[in-house]
């Protein structure tokens, strides 16, 4: 099952609208990094927004995405940069680099796009046999808990980003987003646009993503299934273990 893929006007906003790290997220990869030591590979590496500060902070690092788009902009911005670090196309699904890191990072819930388990126990297997023996696996896992519990907004226009351009350019992003809360399945549609000064829209764009969700014990079961040990989750990248109303999860295990 081939990764998403970015084009068009969603690639050309890719970084606007995902650059943000509330929770420090980027952080959270550098400081593993750094305890681990060695090589770290970058699944779902998209424009580098986690590759680069790594390649800056000195760690030997590669990056893997599904979508040529991201493979070029993120070789564009560590060429601009003046870094070393090696992007490749591929899909987390069935990739073979040859080689094995000290580490494997899956930042941003790129994991999630991995809709059907089947396609999701075969990624677990690639990152496993791209582990060094006692290599760490770090994943990034997210659980829509608003959407889960606001039934009533299924389907439902709403507004998520409302960003400057320049020139008096803006461009939105709404989503609307259909759940099936027994197989923790979330479709969601964005509407991209690029509206002028005078609320003109310039440009816009339609695009579709599905994405599952994980409990804590789900995902524990699973990276035991693939050989992995000593799974640790934890809530909001924070000191506490996951539960209920944590957002995001930053996921842990030893190969």
């Amino acid at each position: 099952m081939p990764g998403k893929e970015y084009t068009g006007l969603e690639a050309e906003l890719y970084d606007l609208f995902r650059g943000g790290d509330e929770l420090d997220e980027v952080a959270l990869y550098t400081d593993v990094a750094a305890e681990q030591g060695g090589a770290c590979l970058d699944l779902g590496c998209g424009t580098g927004r986690v590759l680069v500060p790594l390649a800056q902070a000195g760690v030997e690092v590669v990056g893997l995405d599904s979508s040529p788009a991201m493979v070029e902009a993120c070789r564009a911005r560590v060429a601009e940069e003046g870094l070393t670090a090696e992007v490749v196309g591929g899909d987390m699904v069935d990739f073979d680099l040859g080689r094995t890191f000290r580490s494997v990072f899956v930042p941003g819930a790129s994991f999630q796009l991995l809709a059907e388990r089947e396609a999701a126990a075969a990624a677990l297997g690639r990152m496993a046999a791209h582990l060094e023996p006692g290599g760490l696996l770090a994943m990034s896992l997210f659980t829509p808990w608003y959407e889960i519990t606001h039934e009533s907004l299924d389907g439902v226009w709403r507004l998520e980003k409302d960003e400057p351009l320049g020139d008096g350019r803006r461009a939105l992003c709404h989503a609307a987003a259909e759940l099936d809360r027994c197989e923790q399945l979330m479709d969601v549609t964005h509407r991209l646009e690029v509206v002028g000064a005078d609320g003109e829209t310039l440009n816009s764009e339609i695009k579709s993503s599905r994405l599952r969700w994980y409990g804590k014990h789900e995902i524990e079961l699973l990276l035991r299934s693939a050989g992995f040990d000593g799974v640790e989750t934890l809530g909001d990248f924070g000191d506490e273990e996951a539960g209920d109303g944590h957002v995001a999860m930053a996921v842990f295990a030893r190969r």
